[in-house]
């Protein structure tokens, strides 16, 4: 089986890229080692040579990120044929999904890959761009898979009326229907009033990477942040959006700092920021109590689980949020909102805490308990863990059942 693949964003050496579409580029490593030969395909904006490209400021900062046709990241080649992209608007005659399909079809003839409908199939993550590769797929005569993973089931469809009808066009086209939770599946055949079927496919964790730390690594990472070794860390990742639930979580922080101030807020942010966290922490009065890091490199990133006793996301939505799987993978007490996918992954008093979104005050009073008890951590944190081991699986695990999947619509 050959897939080829298309995210709506992928890894690339740029500030604010370095790891977005990183657990998408996980899941293509594991259905690379199950058997499948893959490539990545992700369209980009045209834009004209320098100094042409000073003549408009869209085209000015695609080539500052000047996207190469063609690149090889971690072993998985990825291609990235140019959309149409001419300036003024008034002289592109054709909509953008029209010139988005062209430029996937003219990749196929430009580089004369023949396609065979038995063995090659796409794979779309992001529903508003799988519409656009259907197109394609369509003209090739390739089935097309789909896959939901969040907003664009439950922000994206329900934003402006055409939305709704490109969103039921596309998972009606598709040859299979696949979701990173139940909740969104289930989600997407109310907005469309049917009930097709559709196949739940968690992206896993690499439950070897992300595990708990032994004491002396915590000890020797709080060290290099300079956290005192007594001090409770809260973990963050998330970018830096409201829905992430970042100014909740400060909120409940300051209620929390009046009684007990032996806490310290560790934060991981990764692509376009919309909130300045540490202006923000600075003004609900947690100088001194808030590290951020910014953006760090997938390879290092479970450093920073180890060095936490608490992982904490409150997001407003989600499909189900990757940083809390790895959270618990992690061993960690892990405290999160009680939206979308989230119930699938965590069992409430059990494997981690749900609380309400934006609900600061309760937020509050859950990490306050966690602070204060050591035991309880220690118990949801060794839940957590064996849940991931034993029931979600790894990345290789559920990339081998996704790609047996895969391999049955291409049999059909």
């Amino acid at each position: 089986m050959r897939i080829w693949a298309f995210p709506s964003f992928y890894p690339y050496d740029y500030p604010g890229f370095k790891w977005s579409g990183i657990f998408a580029h996980r899941q293509y490593k594991g259905l690379v080692d199950s058997g499948a030969e893959l490539c990545v395909v992700l369209p980009v904006m045209w834009h004209p040579v320098y100094p042409l490209s000073s003549i408009h400021p869209e085209w000015k900062q695609l080539q500052k990120l000047s996207y190469p046709r063609e690149r090889v990241y971690d072993g998985i080649k990825i291609y990235h044929p140019r959309v149409s992209n001419y300036k003024p608007n008034r002289f592109v005659k054709k909509s953008y999904s029209e010139r988005y399909a062209e430029s996937i079809i003219n990749f196929f003839k430009d580089n004369k890959i023949k396609l065979n409908p038995s063995t090659d199939i796409f794979y779309s993550q992001w529903i508003p761009d799988a519409a656009f590769v259907q197109i394609a797929a369509k003209k090739l005569g390739i089935k097309s898979a789909v896959l939901a993973v969040g907003d664009d089931v439950i922000i994206w469809p329900n934003s402006k009326k055409e939305n709704l009808a490109i969103f039921r066009q596309t998972i009606v086209n598709a040859d299979i229907r696949l979701a990173v939770a139940g909740y969104l599946g289930d989600e997407a055949n109310r907005l469309i009033g049917s009930d097709l079927p559709f196949e739940i496919v968690r992206r896993g964790v690499n439950y070897d990477f992300f595990k708990p730390g032994m004491n002396d690594e915590k000890q020797k990472i709080r060290k290099e942040l300079g956290i005192p070794n007594d001090k409770i860390v809260i973990l963050c990742i998330g970018s830096a959006i409201v829905r992430k639930g970042w100014l909740d979580l400060f909120e409940a922080l300051q209620e929390i700092k009046k009684t007990n101030k032996n806490f310290m807020l560790v934060g991981i942010s990764g692509g376009d920021a919309a909130i300045d966290l540490d202006e923000a922490a600075k003004k609900y009065g947690l100088e001194g109590f808030f590290l951020n890091l910014g953006e760090v490199e997938p390879a290092k990133i479970a450093n920073f689980y180890h060095c936490a006793d608490i992982f904490c996301l409150p997001s407003h939505w989600e499909g189900i949020a990757n940083a809390v799987v790895e959270g618990m993978s992690s061993g960690l007490a892990v405290v999160t909102t009680n939206v979308s996918g989230h119930p699938e992954l965590v069992t409430d008093g059990i494997t981690g805490i749900l609380v309400p979104a934006k609900q600061p005050q309760i937020l509050s009073e859950k990490l306050k308990e966690l602070i204060n008890n050591e035991h309880l951590r220690e118990v949801l944190g060794k839940n957590a863990r064996e849940f991931i081991v034993n029931k979600w699986g790894n990345f290789a695990h559920n990339a081998a059942l996704l790609y047996r999947k895969l391999d049955e619509t291409l049999l059909k």
